[in-house]
């Protein structure tokens, strides 16, 4: 209406012309038709680009098998904690499974997101967590090449009151080896393995260092998939009945449905 009143507005403004040419006004209202559409499709592809460029900006991770470090929108540390320099190739043993067709960049962000709900669900709630990274609220995992692919690990450290400990989180492709136990160098050592109704095998661990002061507790779990999932607490001055998380808990986190390498 806008237009059509502007128009008539113009038309009583000016003299009136000698005559009226029908074929002009059809080809002047067709141009006038051709520019706003010209403009739309214009404003559109504009916005288009504009989207996407914010998309490559602002995407959390290259899609490169040798990427470099970066961080996801939630994670404050570069991800990859591997030295510089040549690296080994990767090596398959025996039946073991393929390596994971993740990216490691990408799986890092996939399974910091897991570790934070495992760490939220099954830690009790009276104990402190610190990521033990500087300048991160939040735990977050790092990766690194190694001949057996990429392994992907955190330590956080846990407290209560004046208790200290260092919980380890790792992840790796499995060699297609049961989890066992390692021949006890002493008697400090003790070490037992089960196999859960899913498939799942486990194998606890428990240490005391008299001479350092220190208990260590760990749970190997070694998933259907061929993830392998290692799980240890390191405690100074603890006994094994005072430590900060029990086996249960160790082995409960190490099963955590996101922890797997083969999404």
């Amino acid at each position: 209406m806008d237009e059509l009143h502007d128009q008539l507005r113009a038309a009583v403004a000016q003299a009136p012309p000698t005559r009226i040419d029908v074929d002009e006004l059809i080809l002047a209202d067709r141009r006038r038709r051709q520019h706003r559409a010209w403009a739309l499709t214009g404003s559109g592809v504009a916005v288009a680009v504009i989207a996407l460029t914010s998309t490559l900006v602002t995407g959390p991770y290259r899609d490169s098998r040798e990427p470099t470090a970066n961080t996801g929108p939630s994670l404050c540390a570069g991800l990859n904690a591997s030295p510089g320099g040549p690296v080994s190739p990767f090596e398959r043993y025996g039946s073991a499974p393929p390596f994971p067709s993740e990216q490691p960049a990408a799986a890092a962000v996939r399974l910091t997101v897991a570790l934070r709900d495992a760490l939220s669900v099954n830690l009790p709630r009276e104990l402190t967590v610190d990521s033990g990274v500087p300048g991160c609220a939040l735990p977050q995992l790092s990766y690194e090449r190694t001949v057996r692919g990429y392994v992907y690990s955190v330590t956080v450290k846990l407290s209560q009151g004046g208790d200290r400990g260092d919980l380890a989180i790792g992840l790796s492709p499995s060699l297609g080896a049961v989890a066992g136990c390692r021949v006890p160098m002493h008697s400090t050592k003790d070490c037992s393995t089960d196999q859960l109704p899913d498939g799942t095998q486990v194998a606890l661990g428990t240490e005391v260092d008299p001479a350092a002061g220190t208990s260590r507790r760990s749970a190997k779990v070694l998933r259907p998939d061929g993830t392998a999932v290692g799980v240890s607490l390191v405690q100074p001055g603890a006994s094994l009945d005072e430590m900060l998380l029990t086996e249960d808990q160790l082995v409960t986190i190490g099963r955590w449905p996101g922890f797997t390498l083969y999404p």
